[in-house]
Protein backbone atom coordinates (compact mmCIF):
# COMPACT_ATOMS: atom_id res chain seq x y z
CA UNK A 1 0.00 0.00 0.00
CA UNK A 2 1.06 3.68 -0.73
CA UNK A 3 2.25 5.04 2.64
CA UNK A 4 1.13 8.19 1.97
CA UNK A 5 -2.76 6.93 1.01
CA UNK A 6 -2.15 4.81 4.71
CA UNK A 7 -1.41 7.82 6.55
CA UNK A 8 -4.32 9.81 5.01
CA UNK A 9 -6.63 7.17 5.77
CA UNK A 10 -5.75 6.63 9.47
CA UNK A 11 -5.80 10.27 10.04
CA UNK A 12 -9.36 10.36 8.23
CA UNK A 13 -10.29 7.38 10.95
CA UNK A 14 -8.73 9.45 13.67
CA UNK A 15 -10.65 12.38 12.75
CA UNK A 16 -13.75 10.74 12.63
CA UNK A 17 -13.31 8.75 16.08
CA UNK A 18 -12.35 12.76 18.05
CA UNK A 19 -15.81 14.08 16.59
CA UNK A 20 -17.41 11.01 17.76
CA UNK A 21 -15.81 11.54 21.13
CA UNK A 22 -16.11 15.28 20.97
CA UNK A 23 -20.21 14.42 20.89
CA UNK A 24 -19.66 12.63 24.41
CA UNK A 25 -17.74 15.18 25.67
CA UNK A 26 -21.08 17.19 26.05
CA UNK A 27 -23.03 14.48 27.95
CA UNK A 28 -23.84 14.30 31.56
CA UNK A 29 -21.73 12.31 33.70
CA UNK A 30 -24.84 10.05 34.57
CA UNK A 31 -25.21 9.20 30.34
CA UNK A 32 -21.33 8.88 30.29
CA UNK A 33 -21.16 6.31 33.06
CA UNK A 34 -24.61 4.46 31.98
CA UNK A 35 -23.90 0.82 32.02
CA UNK A 36 -26.48 -0.46 29.13
CA UNK A 37 -26.78 -3.71 31.21
CA UNK A 38 -24.90 -5.30 34.27
CA UNK A 39 -21.20 -6.44 32.96
CA UNK A 40 -21.22 -4.46 30.17
CA UNK A 41 -19.20 -0.94 29.58
CA UNK A 42 -20.39 2.26 29.61
CA UNK A 43 -19.23 5.26 26.97
CA UNK A 44 -16.61 6.83 29.88
CA UNK A 45 -15.27 3.06 30.10
CA UNK A 46 -14.98 2.31 26.93
CA UNK A 47 -13.04 5.59 26.46
CA UNK A 48 -10.79 5.32 29.13
CA UNK A 49 -10.09 1.21 27.42
CA UNK A 50 -8.70 3.33 24.74
CA UNK A 51 -6.87 6.00 26.66
CA UNK A 52 -5.14 2.99 28.68
CA UNK A 53 -3.26 2.25 25.04
CA UNK A 54 -2.97 5.46 24.15
CA UNK A 55 -0.89 6.15 27.02
CA UNK A 56 1.31 3.47 26.18
CA UNK A 57 1.91 3.51 22.32
CA UNK A 58 1.90 7.50 21.85
CA UNK A 59 4.90 8.48 24.06
CA UNK A 60 6.38 4.91 22.62
CA UNK A 61 5.80 6.18 19.45
CA UNK A 62 7.10 9.97 19.76
CA UNK A 63 10.70 8.07 21.21
CA UNK A 64 10.61 6.13 18.37
CA UNK A 65 10.04 8.10 15.74
CA UNK A 66 13.28 10.00 15.36
CA UNK A 67 15.08 7.03 14.55
CA UNK A 68 13.16 5.92 11.93
CA UNK A 69 14.67 6.13 8.61
CA UNK A 70 13.86 9.24 6.40
CA UNK A 71 11.48 8.15 3.52
CA UNK A 72 13.03 8.06 -0.37
CA UNK A 73 10.54 9.16 -2.23
CA UNK A 74 6.84 7.92 -2.72
CA UNK A 75 7.11 4.87 -0.91
CA UNK A 76 5.08 1.46 -0.31
CA UNK A 77 4.32 0.72 2.96
CA UNK A 78 4.46 -3.43 3.65
CA UNK A 79 2.63 -4.24 7.03
CA UNK A 80 4.63 -7.08 8.99
CA UNK A 81 2.57 -10.36 9.62
CA UNK A 82 2.03 -10.18 13.15
CA UNK A 83 1.24 -6.67 12.85
CA UNK A 84 -0.66 -7.13 9.81
CA UNK A 85 -3.02 -9.55 12.22
CA UNK A 86 -3.39 -7.11 14.77
CA UNK A 87 -4.72 -4.30 13.18
CA UNK A 88 -7.38 -6.68 10.97
CA UNK A 89 -8.61 -8.54 14.00
CA UNK A 90 -9.29 -5.35 15.95
CA UNK A 91 -11.17 -3.83 12.15
CA UNK A 92 -12.69 -7.64 11.95
CA UNK A 93 -16.01 -7.07 10.35
CA UNK A 94 -16.66 -3.36 12.09
CA UNK A 95 -15.79 -1.61 8.43
CA UNK A 96 -17.30 -4.02 5.96
CA UNK A 97 -20.77 -5.11 7.58
CA UNK A 98 -20.57 -2.92 10.68
CA UNK A 99 -20.34 -5.36 12.90
CA UNK A 100 -17.97 -6.72 15.86
CA UNK A 101 -17.86 -10.43 14.63
CA UNK A 102 -14.96 -11.49 17.03
CA UNK A 103 -15.56 -10.60 20.80
CA UNK A 104 -12.51 -10.01 22.75
CA UNK A 105 -11.78 -9.68 26.11
CA UNK A 106 -10.03 -6.78 27.74
CA UNK A 107 -6.24 -7.37 28.55
CA UNK A 108 -4.92 -7.21 32.06
CA UNK A 109 -4.29 -3.11 33.08
CA UNK A 110 -6.50 -2.10 30.24
CA UNK A 111 -9.90 -2.97 32.06
CA UNK A 112 -11.40 0.28 33.08
CA UNK A 113 -12.96 1.46 36.74
CA UNK A 114 -16.47 0.92 36.88
CA UNK A 115 -17.27 4.78 37.64
CA UNK A 116 -15.46 7.47 36.12
CA UNK A 117 -15.10 11.40 35.19
CA UNK A 118 -16.11 11.42 32.00
CA UNK A 119 -15.31 14.93 31.40
CA UNK A 120 -11.67 14.00 32.30
CA UNK A 121 -12.13 10.59 30.57
CA UNK A 122 -12.83 12.66 26.96
CA UNK A 123 -10.51 15.02 27.95
CA UNK A 124 -7.99 12.92 27.84
CA UNK A 125 -8.81 11.15 24.75
CA UNK A 126 -9.35 14.48 22.81
CA UNK A 127 -5.66 15.87 23.56
CA UNK A 128 -3.92 12.12 23.05
CA UNK A 129 -6.20 12.30 19.42
CA UNK A 130 -4.43 15.68 18.74
CA UNK A 131 -1.17 14.22 19.68
CA UNK A 132 -1.96 10.94 17.36
CA UNK A 133 -2.66 13.28 14.22
CA UNK A 134 0.72 15.32 14.80
CA UNK A 135 2.65 11.68 14.98
CA UNK A 136 0.72 10.39 11.81
CA UNK A 137 1.72 13.91 10.06
CA UNK A 138 5.32 13.64 11.40
CA UNK A 139 5.58 9.90 9.84
CA UNK A 140 4.87 10.94 6.38
CA UNK A 141 8.72 11.88 6.64
CA UNK A 142 9.67 8.66 7.65
CA UNK A 143 10.03 4.98 6.69
CA UNK A 144 7.11 3.85 9.37
CA UNK A 145 8.86 0.11 8.55
CA UNK A 146 12.20 1.18 9.89
CA UNK A 147 11.53 1.22 13.48
CA UNK A 148 9.70 -1.35 15.63
CA UNK A 149 7.42 -0.69 18.76
CA UNK A 150 6.82 -3.24 21.60
CA UNK A 151 3.07 -4.46 22.00
CA UNK A 152 1.37 -3.80 25.22
CA UNK A 153 0.79 -7.32 26.38
CA UNK A 154 4.28 -8.84 25.79
CA UNK A 155 7.12 -6.08 24.93
CA UNK A 156 9.47 -8.50 23.94
CA UNK A 157 7.47 -8.76 20.73
CA UNK A 158 7.59 -6.02 18.31
CA UNK A 159 5.46 -4.70 15.10
CA UNK A 160 7.19 -1.68 12.98
CA UNK A 161 5.79 1.63 13.89
CA UNK A 162 3.10 1.61 10.75
CA UNK A 163 1.46 -1.39 11.99
CA UNK A 164 1.40 0.03 15.75
CA UNK A 165 -0.52 2.84 14.30
CA UNK A 166 -2.76 0.62 12.03
CA UNK A 167 -3.22 -1.23 15.29
CA UNK A 168 -3.84 1.67 17.53
CA UNK A 169 -6.59 3.39 15.31
CA UNK A 170 -8.18 0.19 14.48
CA UNK A 171 -8.73 -0.52 18.11
CA UNK A 172 -10.54 2.67 18.62
CA UNK A 173 -12.68 2.38 15.38
CA UNK A 174 -13.55 -0.69 16.33
CA UNK A 175 -14.54 0.59 20.11
CA UNK A 176 -16.39 3.60 18.30
CA UNK A 177 -18.69 1.27 16.99
CA UNK A 178 -19.61 -0.13 20.30
CA UNK A 179 -20.45 3.68 21.33
CA UNK A 180 -22.42 4.39 18.72
CA UNK A 181 -24.33 1.43 19.22
CA UNK A 182 -24.65 2.52 22.83
CA UNK A 183 -25.53 6.04 21.18
CA UNK A 184 -28.42 4.61 18.63
CA UNK A 185 -30.03 2.07 21.56
CA UNK A 186 -29.81 4.99 24.27
CA UNK A 187 -31.12 7.51 22.04
CA UNK A 188 -28.78 9.84 23.29
CA UNK A 189 -27.57 12.25 20.10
Amino acid sequence: MNNNELLHQLTAEVNDVLQTVQKLARLDETTLNMQPAPGKWSMAQVIEHLNTYNRYYLPVIAKRMPAARKMQGNATYKPGWLGDYFAKAMYSDVKTKGVIANKMSAMKGHIPDTVLNGKNVTAEFMADGEQLLLLLEAAKQVDMSSVKIPITIARWIKISMGDAFRFLIAHQVRHMHQINNLLISEKVC
